[in-house]
């Protein structure tokens, strides 16, 4: 079958790290589909400035549309286009995953993809080209007469290893020419799940509980790969990189042993660093130049709600860990947990200018679906609205014990400007610049982020 695979477009509030990434969940549906035979093609939205009447939509006889919550109606703009030129559309990702039911109530969809879906869309497209039954296709919502049919759910794909790479060719590279560290980036992933169950989170609902990890070899093989390919740095977009101390500390030593000159990016959490500061070492020896934290809160009992399982005294050890060995800090803070109150926030902005990661990133606590704290709002119907546009981590979607919408807004706004533009900043700009002009500019550029917030708040 001939197959379109579709990223839609976002605007990137944050603009993490100032990089377009090829999306690599897409990218795997691409490799697993031709793998098997199938005609794919694949469009990044997020790059490619393309309006919805210029896609071809009618060369194919499947569109598939991965999307989350905050993309979700330009992805049903998108769908309901295709299905308009006769192609049939499946709909798959985080959002469709746990709503799987609105697609369809919105003329967007004619299948919805529950889960993981590499081997699940192979069966489907298969099964349509056969034009054989969709009963034994787990993970599969489709329409039968006026009800929706939903299959068993996938399985969680044990051997990840089984994957074909990534098939990065199916995008203009030439539209990912990003850096980090001053060298040319690519992302990668080499695990999928998530044990901790954060109560706002919803990435173990949809990818397990129980971690699955690539092998070492299969992922220094694509790391190879991508080196004869010019990358010289890597994201690993992995929940929890550092989830396993020995597979770390081999990654580590294999990276050396190999004389490999590469940097690299990672998600960590700060209980296990701090239980570890000789891996620590050894991720710097082998490149580490950035972890990405989930902080959350400079307040103790907000990280209880969180249920976080970490400590405030952890943070500050872990931040300090990382900065010793010369690995930058990308702190992320959550605003508006159900029992915060004005004076806890500050708490927590104040907690964030102390601890001085090179990047901050605040956020207003947002009830994705399929997180537990999506469920008890909507439970309670505490919900104060379904367009999803607005759940983009700048907006309170929610009703709040203490604090209005445009008091959280003012708080958000008062965390960037203290953080980013606050006094303390000139004596840092100046200690960067006396570093070295390089990393002068990358201090600006991290600045140049949270003025992008800022101005998405409607100041500056």
């Amino acid at each position: 079958m001939r197959v379109l695979l579709i990223n839609p477009p976002a605007r990137n509030t944050y603009g993490q790290l100032g990089l377009n990434l090829l999306p690599l969940g897409l990218a795997y549906l691409a490799a697993s589909l031709k793998a098997a035979g199938h005609q794919v093609d694949a469009l990044d939205l997020q790059v490619e400035d393309l309006r919805t009447q210029e896609i071809p939509f009618g060369k194919y006889d499947l569109v598939g549309i991965s999307t989350d919550t905050p993309r979700f109606n330009r992805a049903v703009e998108l769908g309901r286009a295709a299905r308009a030129r006769g192609a049939l559309v499946v709909f798959g990702g985080y959002h469709p995953t746990f709503l799987d039911s609105e697609p369809f109530e919105r003329g967007a969809a004619d299948f919805v993809i529950r889960g993981e879906g590499e081997e699940a869309l192979v069966q489907l497209v298969d099964a349509l080209e056969r034009d054989a039954t969709l009963e034994r296709v787990r993970g599969l919502t489709y329409q039968r007469g006026n009800s929706l049919q939903r299959n068993p759910p996938v399985y969680l794909i044990e051997n990840l290893d089984s994957l074909p790479f990534p098939d990065r060719s199916a995008f203009p590279e030439n539209r990912y020419l990003s850096t980090f560290d001053g060298r040319p980036v690519a992302s990668l992933v080499t695990s999928r799940g998530c044990p901790y169950d954060c109560y706002f989170c919803a990435a173990t609902r949809f990818a397990g509980l129980r971690w699955r990890t690539r092998s070492l070899d299969s992922v220094l093989a694509e790391l190879e790969t991508l080196q004869q390919r010019g990358y010289r740095s890597f994201l690993f977009v992995d929940d929890i990189f550092t989830l396993s101390y020995r597979r770390t500390v081999d990654f580590c030593q294999e990276v050396l042993a190999r004389h490999w000159d590469i940097r690299w990016w990672c998600f960590s959490r700060v209980d296990s660093l701090v239980k570890h500061p000789d891996m620590v070492r050894l991720m710097a020896l082998a490149g580490a130049r950035t972890v990405f934290l989930g902080l959350e809160s400079g307040n103790q009992a907000t990280l209880d709600h969180f249920e976080k399982r970490i400590t405030v005294e952890q943070q500050r050890q872990a931040v300090r860990l990382l900065k010793k060995h010369g690995i930058r800090v990308y702190g992320s803070f959550i605003l508006g947990e159900l029992h915060e109150t004005k004076k806890m926030i500050r708490q927590t902005i104040s907690f964030a200018r102390k601890l001085r990661p090179e990047t901050c990133q605040f956020s207003v606590l947002t009830p994705y679906p399929g997180s537990r704290l999506f469920q008890h709002l909507e439970s309670l119907r505490k919900l104060t609205t379904r367009n999803w546009d607005l759940y983009d981590g700048l907006h309170l979607v929610f009703k709040h014990p203490y604090l209005s919408a445009s008091e959280l807004q003012r708080l958000l706004r008062e965390a960037y400007f203290r953080f980013y533009l606050g006094a303390s900043q000139v004596p840092r700009a100046i200690g960067e610049l006396l570093k070295s002009p390089a990393q002068f500019r990358q201090w600006l550029e991290r600045v140049r982020g949270g003025l992008d917030v800022f101005r998405n708040l409607g100041y500056a």
